[in-house]
This record gives structure tokens, C-alpha cells and sequence, in this order.
């Protein structure tokens, strides 16, 4: 559908969201919206979920099959991390703290255990009072915004599980927002940006908008949340017909690793449209090429690291099969998106190569994709593990 057809069905559309709530369906077909002003939000208050629905879904699981999803429940014993206030270009702030967003996050999620969530309360409540990275250090650049994006994100979800908590009182909950507020809009929409800026258009951008939009769907904010969508449809410009991202695959080396990178970041940004009924998933861009292209051209890559001498003569670097440091895995965005389509060969192309490479233990977690994958996504049903 083309030109006066495709925008009289854009707009219909929207006001058929507005009116009734109508979630999209997904699949490969060209979506049918395309001005980021027609994407209300139909459930504010939600990232990637209904929080008490999905703990619902959880609780039919057997307990061996929650905790290959989700965790274990830990009792008493979660974290108490001491506050960091720094932030600079050359590691993540508070990284032992994101991992305890993301586990309690899961482990709050799917057994409403107190202990969990008085985990995350008790310490977004010293970090907040205690104003933490909100000191730049040394040389300020790309990399301290996205140091901050990495911790950001799974904070926001953790939050986004807790925030109607009991444990968490009403003036404490204004503190808390009002920090995460000030930290998303200083590292996001109130930043001067060099568009010029490789960092400007490429993965780190889409990371940035991944936070930015999930910091608007809970909050109710419609222009942060269309910072995401805006994103999505400028990296779909960027790709090439065979699916590769130009800014990543000129990496050398690196090439695979970030367009790996870029996906796991993107994916996230369709999930969150795909909780307010926004299938980003079918978008196109102008030569019909959709996200379902940039994953296709992954996993060829994989399995052929030959598909990528098109574009650098070095060896690959394969190393995001494995799991990485403090339980993290780069590739936790494939449980969304295998959920979402679960005949992709390319899906099970790839989980095939992070099966080969390492034993891939369940559940998966990641920053980048803002938790426990595993946990938040994976389909349940009689036949789950």
C-alpha cells in the first residue's frame, strides 16, 4: 500500500488504537503506521508487560520450570550496594548493581517474593536519596552516556516491577523518579547530540532510545516513548538490502559482534512498542526491508563468516555466543524475539550457534535487553521445561 492509500490507512489505524485498544498482530507483512504522532500510548505505566499478568503465567509453572525461567528466591540474601556516584567512558557504573536489578527484578516478578522486592526498593531508594551517577569524570564522551545507558536500563525495568509496591511509600517514589527522571532526560532528550557522530546513528544510539522509550511508556511520557519508535525507523533506512547495518559492519573484526549489537538494542525498542500494540516488528522501509533482514543477515554471518567479507577481510569475532561476565549474555534479545517468531529459521540458526558454543544456561539476562529475557518472554505453556 502506497502514497494517499497507505496514509488514509495510517490514520484510520491510529484512531482504531485509540478507540479500542486494538493490538497488532505480528508477522512480515508492511505495517501500516508510519508517523510517529499516531503511536499513543494504550498502556502506560508498562515496558514490556503487564507486571501482575505475567507473574500470573509464571505462577503455573513448576517450580523447576520458574527457576529455569526466572531464578530462585534468595531469602535475604540480595545485595546492599554501596552508592556510586561517578560516571566516565571507561566502564559501567554499578555494574554489580544492574545484576541485582535484573535477578531480583525476576525473582520479584515471578514469586512476589518480598525479599526481592524490598531488594530493589531498599537500594534504588539509597541510590536516589544519595544522588548516584550524577558525576561525570575525566574525559566526557559517547562512551560515559552509554556507560550510563547499560545500567540505566535494567533499572528502569526493576523499577517498572515495583513501582506500585507497598513497600515503596508515595514520598519515596517521587524521590526515586524524580532521580531516574533527571538521569534519562540528562543523558537523552536535554543532551546536545553531534548528528555527525558515528556514536549519533549507530548501536549507541539505538541503546540510548531503548532507555529513553521505556523511561516514556512507564511514565506516561508520549514524546520520550516516540523517541524510540523514531530511532527504529531510521536504523531500518540505514540497513542495506542484504540486511548488514553499515555503521556496524564497519568494524572489522567487530562487524558481527555489532550487528548483533544493534538488534539486541532494536528488539528491545519492538518490544516495548509491542506492549502499547505497535508491531515495529512489520515495519519496512523504503526497499522493503524489515528487522527480520538485520537478524537473516546475522545469523548467515555465523555460520559463514564469509558473508561479511563483502564488507572487512578479518576474521569474526564470535565471542557474543558465550555467556559473558557476571552472568550477562548478549544475545538474552533472542528470547523475545524467538518468542515472537517462533518459525524463524534464522532464530533457530542462531540458538543452535549459542547452543554449540557454551552450554547456555537458562534463564538468559542481559543490560542491553533491560533483564531476564527468559523470565520476562518465554512462551509457558503444559509443555514448558
Amino acid at each position: 500500500m502506497r502514497g494517499p492509500w497507505r496514509r488514509a490507512a495510517t490514520i484510520l489505524l491510529g484512531l482504531l488504537l485509540l478507540v479500542t485498544g486494538t493490538t497488532a498482530s505480528f508477522g512480515r507483512s508492511e505495517a501500516p503506521w508510519s508517523t510517529p504522532e499516531l503511536y499513543p500510548l494504550a498502556r502506560p505505566g508498562d515496558i514490556f508487560f503487564d507486571p501482575g499478568e505475567r507473574r500470573r503465567l509464571l505462577a503455573g509453572l513448576t517450580d523447576d520450570a520458574r527457576a529455569r525461567y526466572c531464578g530462585v528466591e534468595r531469602g535475604g540474601g540480595w545485595p546492599h550496594h554501596g552508592v556510586v556516584r561517578n560516571v566516565t567512558a571507561e566502564e559501567q557504573p554499578a555494574a554489580t548493581f544492574a545484576l541485582t536489578m535484573m535477578q531480583a527484578g525476576a525473582v520479584a516478578l515471578a514469586y512476589d517474593a518480598r525479599s526481592a522486592r524490598k531488594a530493589i526498593i531498599d537500594n534504588l531508594r539509597r541510590f536516589a536519596k544519595k544522588g548516584a551517577f550524577t558525576r561525570f569524570k575525566g574525559a566526557i564522551d559517547a562512551n560515559s552516556f552509554y556507560n550510563l545507558d547499560r545500567t540505566l536500563l535494567p533499572t528502569i525495568v526493576a523499577y517498572g516491577i515495583v513501582r506500585d509496591d507497598p513497600l515503596l511509600a508515595p514520598d519515596e517514589r517521587r524521590v526515586v523518579e524524580s532521580w531516574l527522571d533527571r538521569l534519562v532526560r540528562k543523558r537523552g532528550p536535554e543532551r546536545v547530540v553531534d548528528e555527525s557522530r558515528v556514536s549519533s546513528r549507530n548501536n549507541h544510539r539505538y541503546l540510548r532510545d531503548s532507555v529513553t522509550m521505556a523511561w516514556g511508556a512507564l511514565t506516561g511520557d508520549q514524546a520520550l516513548f516516540r523517541d524510540g519508535v523514531r530511532r527504529f525507523r531510521l536504523a531500518l533506512e540505514q540497513m542495506r538490502p542484504d540486511g548488514s547495518l553499515p555503521l556496524e559492519t564497519d568494524r572489522g573484526a567487530m562487524a558481527l559482534f555489532y550487528q548483533r549489537h544493534a538488534i539486541g538494542s532494536l528488539v528491545t525498542i519492538a518490544e516495548i512498542a509491542a506492549h502499547q500494540g505497535y508491531d515495529l516488528y512489520a515495519l519496512e522501509n523504503a526497499a522493503g526491508g524489515d528487522l527480520h533482514d538485520m537478524v537473516a543477515f546475522l545469523a548467515r554471518g555465523v555460520i559463514d563468516p564469509a558473508i561479511v567479507r563483502t564488507y572487512t577481510d578479518e576474521v569474526q569475532d564470535l565471542s557474543f555466543l558465550t555467556e559473558r561476565g557476571h552472568d550477562r549474555h548478549y544475545m538474552a534479545w533472542l528470547e523475545p524475539y524467538q518468542a515472537r517468531f517462533p518459525e524463524s529459521a534464522a532464530a533457530a540458526d542462531l540458538r543452535r550457534a549459542m547452543n554449540a558454543a557454551t552450554d547456555a544456561p537458562l534463564p538468559l539476562l542481559d543490560d542491553y535487553a533491560g533483564g531476564m529475557t527468559t523470565c520476562f518472554f518465554r512462551p509457558i505453556s503444559k509443555a514448558s521445561p
